[in-house]
């Protein structure tokens, strides 16, 4: 999956109401698209695979 597809996604789960799962946090609530950020960035910080970090960073620019 790329950067789009979860971008997309991500953003179906939260304007559909459903729960969103990510990287073992519920992600719900009026600030879930907010959250959803949040987590990424805390992963992302986290992160020692610059591949991943790059990923992670497209998804995150992807929900601003």
């Amino acid at each position: 999956m790329d950067a789009g597809e979860l971008v997309a996604k991500i953003l179906v789960a939260i304007s559909s109401g459903g729960d969103l799962y990510l990287y073992d946090q519920y992600i719900i609530g009026p600030n879930a698209k907010q959250r959803a950020r949040e987590v990424l960035i805390e992963r992302r910080d986290a992160c020692s695979d610059p591949d991943q970090m790059a990923f992670l960073t497209s998804v995150i620019r992807g929900l601003e």
